[in-house]
C-alpha cells in the first residue's frame, strides 16, 4: 500500500480468529529520477506521507496520503522561474472479509481469505496540468496463504475523472479494467530484521485523455526493502530505513510515442517511524 489491496484479513495459523489491529506511521521518501509525462529532464522528489492500516469487525483498511514537492524541473503553474509543484495524493482501500463477515476460515489450498476491496484515489498538484484526480476502484480480493506477511490480489475496475490545466478541461475517462495486489514479507538477514513490502497495479486503456491521445494500458510498482533499525536500541518495529524502487510504465495511461517522460524507474531513499 498504497495503490494496492488492503492488508491481510488473518494473520498467523488458519484456526486463529482474525485480528483486530492497527500499525500508523509517518514516513520520507527521496529520488533523483522521477519522470512526468511532458518533461524531459529528470525531476527530484522530497516525498512525506502518514500511512494508517489495520483490521477491524469485518475486513481490514489502508489509507495513505503523499505530500510530494518536486524541485524546479517540474515547476509550480507559472513556469521554470517558479518553485517546484507540489501534490498531495490520498490512497485508501477497504477489504470485507469473508472468513470474518461469516465467522469462520474459509480458506483453502493456497488461498486464506476472500474477500471484496473497495477504495478511492484522489490527487491536487499546483503544475500548469492541475490535476484534479478523483478514482474509484472496486473488485474480488484473494488473500495468499504466505507463511509469513502477507500477500494479496484484487481483480476489478476503476473509474477515473481528472482536470487538464494546459485545455482548460475536466475529463471524465472510461471505466477500466484494474488489477493490484500489495505484499509484505519479514525475515532476518544474520541480526538484521528486515520487511519486503510493496505493491503492483496494471490498469487497461481509459479512452482519450484531455489531449485527446488515445490512452494505454499502464503498470506501476513500487517496492522498499526496510531494516528494523530501532531493534537495535530496544524498541522493535519502531524505526525503519532502507531503500526503495518505484517503476511506471506509461504513466496516467499516456503511451511512450505521444509525451517524453512517460517511464519512470527510480531508486529510493525511505525511512519511517511507527507508532
Amino acid at each position: 500500500m498504497p495503490n494496492g489491496a488492503a492488508p491481510p484479513q488473518t494473520i498467523g495459523e488458519p484456526t486463529e480468529p482474525a485480528a483486530i489491529w492497527n500499525d500508523t506511521s509517518i514516513g520520507y521518501r527521496w529520488g533523483s529520477d522521477f519522470h512526468y509525462p511532458g518533461i524531459k529532464s529528470s525531476v527530484v522528489q522530497n516525498i512525506g506521507y502518514l500511512t494508517t492500516i489495520g483490521g477491524f469487525r469485518f475486513g481490514s483498511y489502508a489509507f495513505n496520503v503523499d505530500y510530494l514537492v518536486s524541485n524546479a524541473a517540474n515547476p509550480e503553474s507559472g513556469g521554470p522561474q517558479s518553485g517546484g509543484a507540489q501534490e498531495v495524493y490520498s490512497v485508501g482501500r477497504v477489504q470485507f472479509s469473508a472468513g470474518k463477515i461469516f465467522g469462520h476460515y474459509l480458506g483453502y489450498g493456497p488461498i486464506r481469505d476472500y474477500g471484496l476491496t473497495i477504495g478511492y484515489e484522489f490527487g491536487v498538484k499546483n503544475d500548469a496540468y492541475s490535476e484534479r484526480a478523483r478514482m474509484l476502484v472496486v473488485g474480488p480480493t484473494v488473500e495468499f496463504a504466505v507463511p509469513r506477511g502477507y500477500w494479496n490480489l484484487t481483480a476489478g475496475l476503476r473509474t477515473e475523472s481528472n482536470h487538464n490545466g494546459i485545455m482548460g478541461t475536466d475529463v471524465h475517462f472510461h471505466t477500466a479494467w484494474h488489477l493490484e495486489s500489495s505484499w509484505l514479507y519479514p525475515f532476518r538477514a544474520g541480526p538484521v530484521p528486515l520487511v519486503f513490502r510493496g505493491f503492483a497495479s496494471v490498469t487497461g486503456p481509459k479512452g482519450r485523455d484531455g489531449f485527446g491521445v488515445e490512452t494505454t494500458t499502464e503498470f506501476l510498482t513500487r517496492m522498499s526493502l526496510l531494516a528494523d533499525i530501532g531493534s537495535f536500541a530496544g524498541h522493535p518495529r519502531v524505526v525503519y530505513a532502507g531503500i526503495g524502487y518505484e517503476y511506471w510504465y506509461h504513466m496516467y495511461g499516456t503511451p511512450t510515442h505521444a509525451a517524453p517522460g512517460t517511464i519512470t524507474s527510480v531508486p529510493m531513499f525511505q525511512a519511517e517511524i511507527h507508532f
